[in-house]
């Protein structure tokens, strides 16, 4: 992930952006146990409160595709289709991790 251009296009400096995706990385994990547990528990609105969240987040900071899988959690949790949601819950949880290796220094 090229750090400077993402920071570039939200109009940051480099460590700016780099706080800003710590706290995000930080926020995504608690939103994303909150996912899972909800999902696990048959909460479908929890787990959509949870989706929505992690999906504005995402797309504020530009992380269009981490966005649009948490999209699709939350419309399947809107949708009370837990198992679906589930389904979209590995994918989104992959791209987070994939987001944080690619942020490593």
């Amino acid at each position: 992930m090229d750090l400077e251009a993402a920071a570039g296009e939200l109009g940051l400096e480099r460590d700016e952006f780099l706080e800003l995706l710590t706290l995000f990385l930080d926020t995504a994990a608690g939103d994303l146990a909150s996912l899972k547990a909800a999902v696990g528990a048959g909460d479908a609105k929890t787990a959509a409160v949870a989706a929505h969240s992690l999906k504005g987040a995402a797309l504020n900071l530009g992380f269009m595709e981490l966005g649009h899988a948490a999209r699709e959690v939350e419309v399947a949790a809107k949708g009370a289709r837990l198992a679906d949601a589930g389904e979209h819950l590995v994918a989104l949880e992959g791209k987070l991790q994939d987001l944080a290796q690619a942020c490593r220094p």
